[in-house]
């Protein structure tokens, strides 16, 4: 997978830094790309094996290791020092804290079941310095020139999906996997909880960033999407 995974970087990346120069170069430019979010399995083998495999995708990198440059290397270093290496879960903030809850629960509900996590964003260049969604500029950019996010899916393979981006970040999702099917589950509307369809994908789910649901009573979000999913024959 990581072999791929490189490749499917590569294929792109020239282009990408092409694309990128005059961004970089605008001195009138307030806000500038940071490093695109690139991934990397820690344990391929542990990953193919395990029967509940989680691909949770956040909004966007914000200052993500450095003002975007050339050199992909310590860009995937960085990524598997800060989420494989485990830096991720020091931070005190609401998103890792949703995730850490979200697999506990999880593992909870299958408890003789080996869980594994790959976390990605589903922008992958944001702002450098900044938080918040990155302009168009940088956007299109990433949509033109690196757009990789459908095919990290399939080259990791989770049979569960969960958006935490909110239900204004649905034009980003349909952006890389084409208009939505949305279904609302019970209880929810489907601004809360949409449960969607993914070619190749055995469950996927959209809901808030954790930074609106530990407002919100968190476990009730997360059980009623762990009460949809079934992985009695995975």
């Amino acid at each position: 997978m990581n072999d791929l995974l490189l490749k499917l970087y590569t294929s792109k990346w020239d282009e990408l830094c092409t694309a990128m120069q005059p961004i970089l170069d605008d001195v009138t430019l307030e806000q500038k790309p940071t490093c695109p979010l690139l991934l990397s399995i820690d344990n391929e083998a542990e990953f193919k094996s395990a029967e509940i495999r989680v691909m949770v995708y956040g909004q966007e990198t914000n200052s993500w290791y450095d003002e975007f440059h050339q050199n992909k290397e310590p860009i995937i270093d960085c990524y598997n020092n800060f989420f494989n290496g485990g830096e991720c879960w020091g931070y005190s903030g609401q998103f890792w804290n949703g995730i850490s809850r979200f697999i506990n629960l999880l593992q909870a509900k299958h408890p003789d079941k080996k869980i594994k996590l790959v976390w990605n964003n589903i922008v992958k260049i944001g702002k450098f310095d900044d938080k918040g969604f990155p302009p168009d500029y940088i956007y299109e950019i990433e949509r033109k020139h690196f757009s990789v996010i459908k095919e990290e899916l399939e080259i990791i393979n989770p049979n569960l999906v969960l958006f935490l981006t909110g239900p204004n970040y649905d034009s980003v999702i349909e952006d890389n996997f084409g208009l939505l099917e949305k279904e609302a589950l019970s209880e929810f509307s489907e601004r809360q909880i949409s449960k969607i369809k993914i070619d190749g994908i055995d469950f996927a789910f959209r809901t808030y960033h954790p930074n609106y649901l530990w407002r919100n009573n968190i476990d009730s979000y997360f059980n009623r999407i762990i009460d949809e999913i079934s992985f009695t024959n995975k």
